[in-house]
Formats: C-alpha cells, sequence, structure tokens
C-alpha cells in the first residue's frame, strides 16, 4: 500500500511573530499613557456644551473669566472705627469757624463786609441796560460795564443811548459797594463820597437786577448779567483809589 503524503500545517514564520509582539507592546504603551477617566468622560450638560461651543467646540481648554464685579463686604477691622456724622453743635461751630475765616479774609482784602466777600470772592465783571438818572432826548437809556472787587471797590464804563439810538461817549465812574446777609442779597452801590446810587438784588447765580437808582424804583425790569470775560476798566488805572472801609 503506497504510503499516502500527510499535508502538515505551516508554522508561522519568525518575522510575523515579531511583527504581532510588536503591535501588542505598541498598543499596551498607549494604554498606560491614557490619564484617568478618559473612557468615562463627564456627563453632558447645558453648561459643559455651552462652554464648548463657545470654546472652539472642545479644541480649546476651558477657561473661566472671573467676575467683573467684585464687592468686599468686610466689617471694619477690630482697631478702625466709622467716623460719627458731626452733632448740630459741632456743625454750629464749623459753621461759626468759616464765617470767621471770611471775615478776616474781607478785612484783609479791605472789603465792607465778610458778605460781600462771599458774594464775590473775585473780581466779576455784569453788563446791562439802566434808564438814565435824568431822562431827556439826549439819553434815554445807559448801556453800563459793571465791575465788582472783592476788596469793596467798583468801577463802571457807562455808554449814553438817545431816543434816536445813537451811542455817545463812554464815562466812567467808581466808588465803594457792599453787600447784605439777607437771602436774596442786595448790592449796595456808592460813589466816591459814600452817597448811594444803586441798589441790587442778586436774581440768579450770574444776574443782578436793579432794584433801584437814586433811591427810585424803576417801572421796567433791569438786570446785569455776568461776562465771561473780566473787564479792568483800565481808564481810571491813574485815578486816585476810593477808601472803602
Amino acid at each position: 500500500m503506497p504510503t499516502s503524503a500527510l499535508s502538515l500545517p505551516r508554522r508561522p514564520s519568525a518575522p510575523f511573530i515579531t511583527t504581532i509582539l510588536a503591535g501588542a507592546v505598541l498598543m499596551a504603551g498607549c494604554a498606560q499613557q491614557r490619564t484617568e477617566g478618559y473612557y468615562n468622560p463627564p456627563r453632558e450638560s447645558t453648561v459643559t456644551d455651552a462652554q464648548q461651543q463657545g470654546q472652539g467646540a472642545g479644541f480649546l481648554p476651558l477657561v473661566q473669566a472671573p467676575s467683573q464685579l467684585q464687592i468686599a463686604l468686610k466689617a471694619p477691622a477690630p482697631g478702625q472705627s466709622r467716623k460719627p456724622a458731626p452733632t448740630e453743635e459741632e456743625a454750629a461751630h464749623q459753621a461759626a469757624v468759616a464765617e470767621n475765616q471770611a471775615a478776616a479774609a474781607a478785612a484783609a482784602a479791605g472789603s465792607t463786609s465778610a458778605a460781600a466777600h462771599a458774594l464775590v470772592p473775585q473780581a466779576q465783571t455784569y453788563m446791562g441796560t439802566v434808564p438814565c438818572l435824568s431822562p431827556s432826548q439826549q439819553c434815554a437809556a445807559q448801556r453800563v460795564t459793571l465791575t465788582l472787587a472783592p476788596n469793596g471797590r467798583w468801577r463802571s464804563r457807562s455808554i449814553y443811548l438817545s431816543q434816536a439810538g445813537e451811542a455817545g461817549a463812554p464815562s466812567t465812574q467808581q466808588g465803594c459797594w457792599d453787600a447784605t446777609a439777607e437771602r436774596p442779597p442786595r448790592v449796595l452801590i456808592f460813589d466816591v463820597d459814600g452817597n448811594p446810587l444803586m441798589e441790587l438784588t442778586v436774581a440768579a447765580n450770574n444776574v443782578l437786577r436793579v432794584a433801584s437808582v437814586l433811591g427810585v424804583t424803576p417801572n421796567l425790569t433791569y438786570n446785569f448779567t455776568r461776562q465771561p470775560d473780566l473787564d479792568p476798566i483800565d481808564e481810571l488805572s491813574q485815578s486816585p483809589v476810593p477808601k472803602c472801609s
């Protein structure tokens, strides 16, 4: 009986076995490099979805910005105490000290009262139209530029207007002035000899209203309005300075 050739399975070659072992080692190394929880990602929620979309669909790390408004609600330190509000006596004392300081500054400046210095702490120029002292064909009204100084002196420049609206030559004048402490305060204008010329009432911050001229109350309303620029009225620079006390 002829011997039949038996077909035995072929053994894998050595290079093939080496390739399989190397792949297994590589996969084991990759598995060891995975971070903990790699296969257990956190459950999705609306907040995480919105954060990931805002950060580029998860390709960038999530960074939460700190709050823009931070209010420290802390109680005062044991050694620190809040400053109490001044009492009525302390407030009255502070007001008296301020009034005395204003009076001292007014006396140093040569003004007649602290009220005048408080009303006009620096030189101010006003302009307005007032009736003539003796209305006639030659003078229907006069346009006056009035400058008040905190030392109790004043200067003015007047331009007389005729019935036809023609302007005459300007004239200058100076004297002393004072203010009352009432509300609203009144401004009293005197000539160099101490005779009253005009009385003004503070109608607003920058407005003086004519109350009387030479003791006569006008029928119409006349106002002096403060000007943005100071007019020193230099025409009187060489004239003797009035003594205001």
